[in-house]
């Protein structure tokens, strides 16, 4: 980032009548910003519907074992801090590296699996953190005020999440035999299955659309709408734990190793921050 520093070139902080504001209107160079600039602020995740599939065959019994057979359901609204250092390259156009970071995103689903019952619920937490190199486009904009000026933006990026998926977690209350293998223990408790948390590292890129609004000479507030897509999330290889009740009412716990299952990871977000120059 500070290589790409050097070569940005400060928008309007040339003194002589030679500097690049020299040639702009009033308005659009109070607008644009020095060449160095840092931001904070966070984003809204949006709920994301995805699902828990069989992922890879590392030569164990799979989970699922059909297409038809998974675990449907959404990580749910969370919220995500996010952190950039930036530098402009030239009057529209700057770079960005952002480190953004999410704890204990909830995922809920609902499994499938056949004589279980239709209501199967499942939940397991998500921590991330994403590094990505972007690029924006700042627009003309318009005039607010006299001398301030809102700019349009578009950004694109790419780098790579982290993630951390563990306390996964598929319960079965409702099985089609109540008398069954799923039967409910002495004193009421629903049988489950505990699935191997997982993690990983996954390429990223995101788009990004949004303003900037200024609020003084040296600091803006950006609102924009991003779309991020990371890949997958992945339960690694390992073994389930399978608890359930015998008919005289003592646990049996089970443990089959099984290949990792996989869920697609796109997020959506309303992003506020806070642009300062230095």
């Amino acid at each position: 980032m500070w290589a790409l520093a050097g070569l940005g070139q400060p928008a309007v902080g040339s003194e002589g009548p030679q500097g690049p504001a020299a040639s702009l209107p009033a308005t659009e160079a109070n607008s644009t910003w020095q060449a160095r600039y840092w931001s904070a602020g966070l984003a809204l995740l949006r709920e994301q519907d995805t699902r828990f599939v069989d992922g890879e065959n590392s030569g164990h019994a799979a989970l699922y074992g059909s297409e038809d057979t998974f675990d449907a359901g959404a990580i749910d609204d969370g919220l995500q801090l996010h952190l950039s250092a930036g530098t402009r390259l030239s009057h529209r156009l700057r770079a960005q590296l952002e480190l953004d970071l999410t704890h204990d995103l909830d995922w809920r689903g609902n499994t499938n699996y056949s004589n279980s019952g239709q209501h199967q619920p499942s939940s397991a937490r998500l921590d991330t953190w994403q590094l990505l190199l972007t690029g924006y486009y700042d627009f003309k904009g318009w005039d607010l005020a006299p001398g301030v000026r809102i700019q349009p933006f578009l950004g694109a990026g790419l780098g790579v999440t982290d993630y951390r998926l563990g306390s996964y977690v598929q319960r079965f209350p409702e099985p089609d035999n109540p008398n069954g293998y799923l039967r409910r223990g002495p004193g009421g408790e629903i049988p489950y299955t505990v699935l191997p948390g997982g993690s990983g590292r996954e390429f990223t890129w995101m788009l990004s659309a949004g303003m900037a609004i200024p609020i003084d000479s040296s600091m803006c507030l950006d609102l924009s709408y991003r779309y991020t897509d990371a890949g997958e999330i992945h339960t690694d290889t390992g073994d389930i734990d399978i608890v359930r009740y015998r008919e005289d009412g003592t646990r049996r716990d089970i443990q089959v190793p099984i290949n990792r299952t996989s869920a697609d990871y796109q997020t959506r977000a309303w992003l506020a921050a806070l642009r300062f120059k230095f």
